[in-house]
């Protein structure tokens, strides 16, 4: 596929055609979700679980900062409500002397976990967190063992607690929970600790918009840098990542900003998400009892900067970011917001926007070369951001159809609207969602 027009044309079939597919109820779609299929060819993958604490400091300091962020009209539910549960996990690692065709070995997942660590080269973890929405599928384990190769490193994607069934903010504590098992595993743990300033938050779609709320609740928790709290019977501190690097984030919640409402011709998304379309086959889960207007929080909650990375005043001291987005996808302003302001707060931003591209396409479109130059991209802006090489702060444009390089100038200057305008539309479009009742038995 080498013209424009090709590439084009192939674009929008797949825009045309993805809205057609078999739109199932939530639990049902969750369900068969291919959490766990046999590893094959060259990579390693040991399952276990980040255990759950016995304290609850975890949970209560998020809470804590939820609160501090909090407007008078965000709904936030009680934090007696939200149990903190262990969370599952796969770490995956390249595997050498092996094909394309070679089986999972028959081991024991702490020997597999064991092969894998020695295999990776040097001290790098990626801690993956999965996109679908914040309610599903979860069918990322193309973008996770992508990146394992790529980097020859670890690589540890977890299985967040999904919407509806637990909203705001039970994925991201399932995701500080990961976070800080990585620093400080507990003493029956299989695998090795690692160092904050070896450790990359990495994520795709809603996934990426969780990263960036962690980045957001450890800057707030680090406003006292002498602070700790207990963790598996011991007294830990919070400590920043090395970096974030994100693909395809869904950065604005609330849908509020040009680039969702006005454009989308060529993405695969529409206006409002497969969840909250008029006909979504509904189940026991969606729609939500007592009804609410959105699978992750109630509508007014949409804005808090825990839920909406875009909705972020100040990112001072925030580790590098990168960004990974395609011109077309329709949450390009909300990566837009985030990477501006960040960069307006002294954060070092490197952004990467491929022309023509819509939402996900590394992964729904392999073949073409923006894929791959995306995919080497991620795992070497991850490489250098725990090897302290410099990275250049920039904006550039990749132009179909081979990803010449084009510069889109300062990195703060992307910013699609005055940053007091976006506030408030996000707090426009909150008031104006339609609670979601759906129609029993509907097809799409």
């Amino acid at each position: 596929m080498t013209t424009i027009a090709q590439q084009k044309a192939k674009v929008q079939e797949i825009c045309r055609e993805w809205p057609k597919g078999l739109w199932l109820p939530v639990g049902e779609m969750q369900r068969r979700s291919p959490i766990d299929k046999p590893a094959r060819g060259p990579i390693w993958i040991s399952r276990c679980e980040f255990s759950s604490s016995p304290e609850t400091a975890l949970r209560d300091v998020l809470y804590e900062i939820c609160e501090r962020l909090q407007a008078p009209e965000h709904i936030i539910s009680p934090k007696e409500d939200l149990a903190l549960e262990s969370v599952g996990v796969e770490f995956i690692g390249p595997r050498g002397n092996a094909d394309s065709k070679t089986p999972e070995p028959k081991i024991s997942e702490p020997e597999k976990m064991k092969h894998l660590e020695e295999e990776c080269e040097g001290d790098m973890t990626i801690l993956y967190v999965h996109g679908g929405g914040l309610y599903g599928p979860v069918e990322y384990r193309s973008a996770s063992t992508q990146l394992a190769r790529l980097t020859k490193s670890r690589v540890a994607s977890i299985r967040y607690r999904l919407a509806p069934q637990s909203t705001f903010p039970a994925p991201l504590l399932d995701l500080l929970l990961a976070y800080t098992s990585l620093l400080y595993p507990p003493a029956n743990a299989t695998y090795k600790a690692v160092s904050p300033s070896q450790l990359i938050l990495a994520g795709n779609s809603a996934g990426a918009n969780l990263c960036l709320s962690l980045t957001k609740f450890l800057l707030e928790f680090n406003r006292d840098a002498s602070r700790k709290i207990a963790l598996h019977n011991r007294q830990v501190s919070l400590p920043l990542p090395a970096a974030i690097a994100t693909v395809s984030g869904w950065m604005d919640q609330t849908d509020a900003l040009p680039s969702w409402r006005e454009g989308g011709e060529n993405d695969i998304l529409s206006v409002l998400q497969p969840a909250l379309w008029p006909d979504y086959p509904t189940d026991q889960y969606w729609p939500s009892t007592p009804p609410r207007e959105h699978p992750y929080a109630r509508a007014v909650t949409l804005d808090h900067e825990l839920v909406t990375p875009a909705a972020v005043r100040d990112w001072t001291g925030a580790p590098p970011m990168w960004f990974g987005v395609g011109s077309e996808e329709r949450g390009l302003d909300g990566n837009r917001v985030v990477a501006s302001q960040a960069a307006r707060c002294g954060v070092k931003v490197r952004w990467m926007e491929y022309q023509g591209m819509p939402h996900e396409w590394m992964i729904m479109l392999r073949g073409f070369p923006q894929a791959g130059h995306c995919f080497k991209a991620w795992a070497e802006a991850c490489r250098e951001f725990t090897t302290k090489k410099s990275r250049e702060e920039k904006a550039s444009l990749f132009e179909m159809p081979g990803c010449k390089e084009r510069d889109l100038g300062r990195v703060e200057d992307l910013m699609p609207l005055d940053f007091e305008e976006i506030r408030k539309r996000m707090k426009k479009m909150n008031l104006s969602r339609p609670i979601w009742t759906g129609r029993i038995g509907a097809k799409i």
